[in-house]
């Protein structure tokens, strides 16, 4: 329930600041486009408004395609615009032609669609006034510019921390399930327990993706943002981090069906179960301390972040010394035999 709130207050605040900024944007564009002489200073706003994106990066690149759009649409209309009279089929044609040479050179969808609407804008109004064309090209320009300023100083956008805590909410998440294996195991590996851990598996996949998107997120955050500091570093380091902890879900994954078929051969003894049982436990609990450590270190100005050290795991279990030479073919075997078996079970 805590959590819910501290997340609906955050998007409430994300929210306010984006109405700021909007706001903010929209005025200072429409009077300078006012003090350069525009007779259309709404247009400077509009950019503004369509313009400020989800980071800084975004907004720059769609202020750009807008600009590009604006300026080829405008371009394109000039050339034929004596030529055609104001109709819904004059319209639909120019725009056809219009919008040909970018799909041809696979420009941005967005180009594409400013194009599109410069080219009816500009054809529609031209007719009843000089001033358009020039207005546009110029609140454009001052709209996209005024929009890139302001999202810049007004509190740019930076997701490092709320990647850093799906990465935590993930790792904590991957320590729950191998304690859970490790009950399972040393309780003769239940079908129903077994089906509650699949489950887990698959639900840690769908956070390990939305781990990634917000990693992704994060990164684009930081482009273009002068104000990031030290932050590019720890999410570096916090990328280190998720590729350990990946290769964590890709093992408990894995070991799941190997577990649940060894005790369906009756082959797996007490004191087997229960030397992996402490294993797993092990595995869970260091996973979980690495988390917790990486949580509270993370100004990275007080504290390096911690990674986690696999050398300090102590390896609980051991296979006879003769088979020890013979490990990596029986492991190739094993998962190729499980392969074999998975695609027979189509036919």
């Amino acid at each position: 329930m805590d959590i819910n709130r501290g997340k609906q207050k955050l998007e409430l605040i994300k929210g306010l600041i984006l109405i700021t900024k909007i706001s903010l944007a929209s005025g200072v564009s429409w009077e300078l486009a006012k003090m350069l002489g525009s007779k259309h200073p709404y247009l400077a706003p509009l950019t503004v408004i369509l313009s400020i994106q989800e980071t800084i990066q975004h907004s720059a690149m769609y202020a750009f395609y807008r600009i590009v759009g604006t300026l080829l649409g405008i371009s394109i209309t000039i050339l034929v615009i004596k030529h055609l009279e104001v109709s819904g089929w004059t319209i639909g044609l120019l725009l056809a032609m219009g919008m040909v040479l970018p799909v041809v050179l696979r420009l941005h969808k967005t180009i594409i669609h400013q194009i599109a609407l410069t080219i009816l804008l500009v054809f529609v109004f031209v007719h009843k006034t000089n001033y358009y064309v020039s207005d546009r090209i110029r609140d454009t320009i001052i709209g996209a510019l005024v929009a890139v300023i302001i999202h810049i100083i007004i509190a740019p956008p930076n997701y490092v921390k709320e990647a850093q805590k799906t990465l935590s909410q993930f790792g904590l998440h991957l320590g729950e399930s191998f304690e859970k294996m490790a009950y399972w195991v040393n309780n003769n590996c239940g079908f129903v327990e077994r089906e509650n851990l699949i489950n887990d598996t698959t639900n840690l996949l769908h956070e390990l993706h939305q781990v990634e998107k917000e990693f992704k997120k994060a990164e684009k955050s930081l482009k273009l943002n002068p104000f990031v500091k030290n932050k590019k570093q720890m999410l570096k380091q916090n990328e280190q981090f998720l590729f350990q902890l990946k290769q964590g879900y890709t093992y408990i994954s894995s070991i799941l069906a190997t577990f649940s078929d060894w005790s369906e051969t009756n082959y797996i003894s007490t004191v087997d179960r229960q030397k992996w049982a402490i294993q797993l436990e092990v595995l869970g609990e260091y996973i979980m301390e690495q988390v917790n450590k990486n949580s509270e270190n993370y100004s990275i100005t007080k504290s390096t972040l911690n990674l986690l050290d696999l050398s300090s795991i102590p390896l609980r279990i051991s296979i006879p010394s003769e088979l020890d030479c013979h490990r990596y073919q029986l492991s190739l075997y094993n998962d190729t035999l499980k392969l074999i078996e998975q695609l027979g079970t189509r036919q």
